[in-house]
């Protein structure tokens, strides 16, 4: 319990009167002799069944069988943690709470205080300032009114460095402050202004689990070639983008108390907002980032089975299959709803009541039926059997994601009546696929991601003197009609520097020295020269370019994107800093570039290249012993 304890938990317990805390909830408790009675939060009902007992600090449910204490009534309403729901009453009830020191709990304070204060500076922006009219314009457009734009803490966020910088300093923020925010990027040099990353955007704060406001994400008022739609916040102290979803900290209560523990998963702030005021308050979004297994984590604490309503594209069915692959590993149900061509949540909703909406929730079709239809729809003679055989595949896949025996039955069970082919060879096939949830798993595991992305790092040189396995490009089974170059994957070595590159955006001594020692031609892979190149312009504008760059890639690019993407999501503390890391990664890739340049050369026999491969090999002896110092001057002399 973090140095929380048990006498704490008690008396915490003891303070607070059940019976109040579950009406501040919004539910009408009556008495009923010794004891109280409610209608379930938790399932809907229309006679009491949710008993209250005070004396004993403890609730029963005798209709879905929910019970607990103060403690889990909080965690299953708000969506909380054991330790955060005790939080939560510690601070209601005025307990202290004495917890081991954190070395950042100051910092994280600041932070937290900083971004509280500017989305009331942006919200001030947004309604007083002549700058921001185009702001209030696109905001009609949208049919968001004032009530919206306080309840969501929606903004505008001034041109230029001078305005933010006097607010600062008139509520005693530092540079570096702001900085360590994400909201400037500070002066370089001389002559340098510094940059307000969200200058002239509309503002939409983002608010963690328990509604403080931990990031901004910025939306273009005038289109710019130069920029991105939308800007989002870095990755601070107080903010990692795998354990924000945008909406739920007012989703997550909503989604305990609906009959049928339901979340609506979408895919934008906008739509977001607008299923919550048009009477569907348990959508949430991710932020700026694909769904990870963190996101999925956080809504399983409240939702038994979610709905997904993303874009009718191409591009919105794989983010559609992809998603649903991470709620059925954590056992929850999906369906998937399909709004007609051209529509988005917001769109449709502006446009019909919502009882056309909940119309189609009620018919929201499986994952299976959605996934053939959308399988389906890519080939040209979907019957043939050459385009069954990758229908039936793709199908197969998803279903193999499943860990629960009996979803994955009946998933079985409706994708023989839908393809029309047996269970029993259905199932035979199923059987033959050994699944890994991503393709790199260099992230993962009980070792830190650093351990696990250098196992082959220390020892550059194989006895045979050729590549290891691990870094042979392998070509994966194409599919007829394929181009094969198109469907080779980049080597393991190079995800997981992206992946690692992904876990640390926005930082600048890194691109410093990728500039410096990671030149485009160590990549042996174009999708990982691209990824990097879009990392490094990152970090010179300031905006989230690699949001775009997975908005414009598709096939197995996209694949490898979201594998690099979730991969990232999942590094852990290693004990080293990131320098080091990539220092490790500098050694790893020059030796992966000479490897493949002996390999080049001709066969023995002729005496330059004799000579040339002989100083290879030294040179890849000397990368895995030499100190740091001696390999920048290495990659310095073959740059030359």
């Amino acid at each position: 319990m973090k140095g929380i304890t048990e006498s704490t938990v008690e008396e915490i317990k003891a303070r607070i009167d059940l019976a109040d805390l579950i009406s501040s909830y919004g539910i009408q408790v009556k008495t009923a002799g010794a004891s109280k009675k409610a209608c379930c939060p938790f399932h809907h009902e229309k006679t009491p069944s949710f008993n209250i007992n005070e004396s004993r600090g403890f609730y029963h449910c005798f209709g879905c069988g929910e019970s607990g204490d103060a403690i889990k009534f909080v965690q299953k309403m708000d969506g909380l943690t054991f330790v955060e729901a005790v939080k939560k009453l510690a601070e209601q009830c005025g307990v202290k709470i004495e917890e081991k020191e954190d070395p950042t709990a100051g910092k994280r304070k600041r932070l937290l205080a900083l971004m509280a204060e500017l989305a009331q500076f942006y919200r001030r922006c947004l309604q007083k300032t002549k700058e921001a009219e185009s702001a209030r314009a696109y905001l009609k457009s949208r049919d968001l009114g004032d009530e919206v734009q306080e309840d969501f803490l929606i903004g505008y966020a001034p041109n230029g460095m001078a305005t933010i910088m006097k607010w600062a300093e008139k509520y005693k923020y530092t540079a570096e402050e702001l900085e360590a925010a994400g909201v400037i990027k500070p002066p370089r040099g001389p002559g340098d202004q510094g940059y307000h990353r969200f200058g002239g955007r509309l503002m939409f704060s983002i608010r963690d689990k328990q509604g403080r406001v931990v990031a901004f994400s910025g939306r273009q008022l005038v289109a710019s070639k130069n920029s991105g739609k939308y800007v989002n916040s870095p990755e601070t102290l107080i903010f990692k983008k795998s354990n924000v979803l945008f909406g739920f900290d007012k989703a997550a209560g909503n989604i305990a108390k609906s009959a049928h523990h339901e979340a609506i998963v979408c895919e934008g702030q906008i739509d977001t907002i607008r299923l919550h005021v048009s009477g569907f308050p348990v959508a949430v979004a991710s932020q700026g980032t694909a769904f990870t297994e963190e996101h999925v984590k956080m809504l399983k604490k409240v939702a038994d089975q979610v709905i997904l309503v993303f874009d009718d594209d191409a591009a919105g069915h794989k983010a559609t299959i992809r998603t649903a692959g991470l709620f059925l590993a954590a056992e929850m149900p999906v369906r998937v709803v399909s709004l007609p061509e051209g529509d988005d949540p917001d769109s449709y909703l502006r446009k019909h009541p919502a009882k056309d909406f909940q119309k189609l929730l009620d018919n929201a079709e499986s994952i299976m039926s959605f996934q053939v239809r959308a399988e389906k729809a890519k080939e040209a003679n979907p019957d043939s059997i050459d385009a069954m055989a990758r229908i039936t595949k793709a199908v197969l896949n998803t279903i193999a994601q499943s860990k629960n025996a009996v979803i994955k039955a009946g998933m079985v069970g409706e994708a023989s009546k839908l393809l029309g082919i047996p269970s029993a060879a259905l199932n035979e096939e199923l059987g033959k696929i050994k699944f890994e949830s991503s393709k790199v798993r260099k992230f993962e595991g009980s070792r830190s991601g650093a351990e696990e992305a250098f196992d082959d790092v220390e020892d550059f040189e194989d006895d045979d003197g050729e590549l290891s396995n691990s870094q042979t490009l392998k070509l994966p089974n194409s599919l007829p009609g394929e181009d094969a170059a198109a469907v080779v994957p980049p080597p393991p070595r190079e995800l997981a520097l992206c992946a690692f590159l992904m876990a640390n955006e926005y930082d600048r001594t890194l691109d410093g020295m990728i500039g410096e020692f990671l030149p485009p031609k160590v990549f042996a892979h174009d999708f990982t020269r691209r990824f990097v190149e879009t990392w490094r312009a990152e970090v010179v504008k300031n905006e989230d370019l690699l949001q775009d760059f997975a908005g414009k890639i598709e096939g197995h690019e996209r694949e490898w994107f979201d594998s690099v993407l979730l991969s990232g999501s999942k590094t852990e503390s290693s004990g080293l800093s990131a320098t080091d890391i990539l220092q490790d990664f500098v050694r790893a890739l020059w030796a992966d570039e000479l490897k493949r340049e002996r390999g080049s050369l001709p066969a023995s026999g002729d005496a330059e290249a004799d000579m040339r491969r002989m100083k290879l090999s030294m040179d890849l002896k000397r990368l895995s012993s030499v100190r740091w110092a001696t390999v920048k001057d290495m990659v310095r002399d073959w740059l030359q």
